[in-house]
């Protein structure tokens, strides 16, 4: 089991019917989201939530280390 946490987030707009979906590597849920309110790039009006835990298998896929905030496509 891997030491690193890193989590899904859904952002959506109260404005737009646009989405994002980023991984942020955190040591925890709340962590991950404070982390991408700070993240450039967000959509206007961003509302948050989070779907999921990474696997560790995920964090290898995706190349998931300390600090990451990648947005998936």
């Amino acid at each position: 089991m891997s030491l690193i946490k890193a989590f899904q987030i859904e952002v959506t707009s109260a404005t737009e019917t646009l989405k994002q979906v980023f991984f942020v590597e955190a040591d925890s849920e709340e962590a991950a989201v404070l982390a991408l309110t700070a993240h450039s790039g967000l959509l206007p009006d961003p509302v948050f939530k989070l779907q999921r835990r990474l696997s560790d298998s995920e964090l290898d896929l995706h190349q998931i280390g300390p600090g990451t905030i990648s947005q998936w496509i």
